[in-house]
């Protein structure tokens, strides 16, 4: 059974400077609020992080000055980290570990590092467009999260409207993988008032009434009863990719919670699978949960090596 026992969420920096934890995108800021979201309840522990890159010595003249930038700029950072863990200063007190971390490097690498070779390990990050996620995740940092972390990635979009009711589409295949994301989902639209939709693709000639009465059967392992937005099953028959896409779109949805389906890392993201079919149309955040036994294809050495 999937749970979450450290989230570590990255904080994308302002575009300008002075920096300050108010100017942070709307996805920077919903992606910390979420997590601390999540993480209430219980002693989570948060790490707040932002990915500085190296900056350049030609673009500064020289490798001394582009020093005494990156100085700055890590200064910068760790008070604007600092800003938002005094915003959520409430949590600390409650006993909950929050700390902030400032890393030079790519941002996935630093990341899934800050993670660690862990499975019950959420990462957090907002997505860099507002306009589609396809630019953000392809070749990018999401997908390489979605693909490389050992435990669930969750990339954070603003929703179009902003809305009281939100709305959580929960993607089972009735097996384990899929009972995790209907517990995922339930849990989660418990901490932020969420309805529901939990769907599932069947294929032609099945029988409907009976899938429709296996989802309730995972349903009814969790709390789904005390959830105020309540709960909606939708059963489809039809290409998985295009039956969760149209309860994506019926349900306007905010989240999308799905599993993949390797535990290699490979298989289940590759080009034609239902998830990364779904992530080239899909508008809204994602949470993908990776299964029991899943094995990043990272290297060994991967985990160890020294970071600044």
């Amino acid at each position: 059974m999937f749970q979450v026992k450290r989230i570590v969420v990255g904080v994308e920096m302002p575009a300008e400077q002075p920096w300050d934890a108010s100017k942070l995108k709307r996805p920077g800021q919903l992606a910390v609020r979420h997590a601390f979201q999540v993480a209430s309840g219980g002693r989570i522990p948060v790490t707040l992080t932002s990915i500085l890159q190296k900056p350049s010595a030609g673009w500064f003249g020289s490798h001394e000055d582009a020093d005494r930038q990156m100085i700055q700029d890590r200064a910068a950072a760790e008070a604007v980290l600092s800003e938002l863990q005094q915003q959520y200063a409430a949590d600390a007190k409650s006993g909950k570990q929050v700390d902030c971390v400032v890393r030079i490097g790519d941002a996935w690498e630093e990341l899934i590092r800050l993670a660690g070779n862990r499975p019950d390990t959420l990462i957090v990050c907002g997505t860099r467009d507002l306009g589609s996620l396809r630019r953000v995740l392809f070749g990018s940092t999401g997908l390489k999260l979605l693909r490389l972390a050992p435990g669930p990635v969750w990339i954070v979009k603003p929703p179009a409207e902003e809305d009281d009711a939100l709305d959580i589409v929960a993607c089972t295949d009735l097996g384990p993988v899929g009972a995790d994301v209907i517990r995922t989902a339930v849990s989660m639209a418990s901490k932020i008032s969420a309805r529901v939709h939990v769907v599932y693709a069947a294929e032609e000639g099945s029988d409907v009434a009976d899938l429709t009465g296996k989802v309730h059967e995972q349903l009814a392992a969790t709390d789904y009863r005390t959830l105020l937005a309540g709960v909606k099953v939708h059963v489809f028959v039809g290409d998985a990719d295009e039956c969760i896409l149209n309860a994506v779109r019926e349900a306007n949805a905010d989240l999308v919670i799905l599993g993949t389906s390797s535990k290699t890392g490979v298989s289940g993201l590759l080009p034609g699978s239902t998830v990364e079919r779904l992530l080239l149309e899909l508008k809204c955040s994602v949470l993908a949960l990776k299964p029991e036994g899943f094995r990043s294809m990272l290297p060994a050495d991967f985990w160890t090596m020294q970071r600044t």
